[in-house]
């Protein structure tokens, strides 16, 4: 129910920004930067807190003030207004997936099992919103609200599960330091992918320009959504408990540079819906296995997963910035963006090979055998 409330609101709100309140695609940059600044400060805070005061109550306050906060989009008349509520947003939307993912390892469940139902929430919720906003676009941020809501209801039906207090200290240093391969690579990788996802939405936009009209493109807009997230259900459930994370880890970066690179050379909005499944792959890869790595190596699990979500809202804020560069030397084109998040996951996937010890000792043990 979050995932299909936060995607509902992220795909449409460069279109509300851009097309109904009259910004430029630079404000776009600005409006996701800081959206993902608030988020950082609040994940980095609540991933601890989830640690110290326990997984539910930290759980709870972050859908509470969610559900709230995402229902002030529907109010948001101008520009000013519009940016005020999505620092709410961003803020509130990162106090809760450290506890959610440390919750569920506790409970036993496979992590490719439990991003899936994110990926699930990603699918339905802009199949939903894409047809609601068919009928304006405001029905897609009430949409996102109702999931919000249902999110917070069955939050309070959670169980307890027995565990001690894990003393984390303000700056997890060691925290950081033991999974610094996979932060690093999930940084590299995903600032690049977010400098693309900032314009995403309009970059789909002007694929169907000519082809829909203008409820038909925002359904459109939703299917190539859901294509992305179907994938990633399917290959989250059926393929990622299978491997090993770090596996996991080279697979997705090598697959999302190939996906972006296939982006390049789509002409029309249908041409997308093809490389969404490739994208669904690649980050099902990817998020599997970077939750998986960290909660099995980590006793703070709390802390090393909203670290993650850290690195994903920081991912957020440079995204921005790198997309607002590129659009002002290149102003309207999207293919040196493409590029830029191509190259970037290689140099990603190069990163984690060198920085990972595990890969590096068992590198350095077959070269060894191989040579006695």
């Amino acid at each position: 129910m979050a995932g299909a409330a936060v995607l509902s609101a992220f795909t449409y709100i460069p279109i509300l920004a851009r097309d109904a309140l009259g910004a430029d695609n630079f404000y776009v940059t600005i409006l996701v930067g800081f959206y993902a600044v608030a988020s950082f400060v609040s994940s980095y805070i609540f991933g601890r807190a989830g640690d110290i005061y326990g997984r539910r109550i930290v759980l709870r306050f972050g859908l509470l003030l969610s559900t709230l906060s995402f229902g002030l989009i529907i109010f948001s008349n101008s520009l000013e207004v519009l940016f005020i509520v999505r620092l709410l947003n961003g803020f509130s939307i990162g106090i809760y997936p450290g506890a959610l993912a440390a919750f569920a390892y506790e409970s036993h469940m496979k992590m490719g099992r439990f991003a899936s139902f994110g990926a699930v929430g990603w699918g339905v919720g802009t199949i939903i919103a894409g047809y609601a906003a068919g009928f304006g676009i405001h029905w897609a941020f009430m949409i996102s609200t109702v999931f919000f809501i249902a999110a917070f209801g069955t939050a309070m039906t959670l169980p307890t599960i027995e565990r001690d207090s894990i003393a984390v200290p303000l700056f997890p240093k060691d925290t950081l330091t033991k999974n610094f391969s996979v932060y690093g690579a999930v940084l590299i990788r995903h600032s690049s992918a977010f400098a693309l996802w900032t314009l995403w939405p309009l970059f789909l936009s002007d694929l169907g320009g000519t082809l829909f009209s203008q409820g038909e493109l925002l359904i459109m807009i939703g299917i190539v959504q859901a294509t992305n997230s179907v994938s990633q259900v399917v290959f989250m459930v059926g393929i990622t408990d299978r491997f090993k994370d770090t596996q996991l880890i080279q697979m997705g970066l090598v697959s999302s540079a190939v996906t972006f690179l296939w982006f390049s050379f789509a002409k029309t909005i249908i041409d997308i819906i093809p490389a969404q499944i490739l994208l669904g792959f690649s980050w099902a890869c990817l998020y599997v296995g970077a939750l998986t790595f960290l909660n099995d190596r980590n006793e703070e699990r709390s802390t090393a997963s909203g670290l993650l979500t850290s690195i994903m809202s920081i991912s957020g804020v440079l995204g921005p910035i790198f997309a607002g560069i590129l659009i002002t030397i290149w102003p309207n084109q999207y293919l040196p963006i493409i590029i830029f998040a191509a190259v970037m996951s290689t140099i990603g996937f190069v990163f984690f090979r060198y920085t990972n010890n595990e890969i590096t000792d068992k590198s350095s043990e077959s070269e060894m055998i191989f040579e006695y």
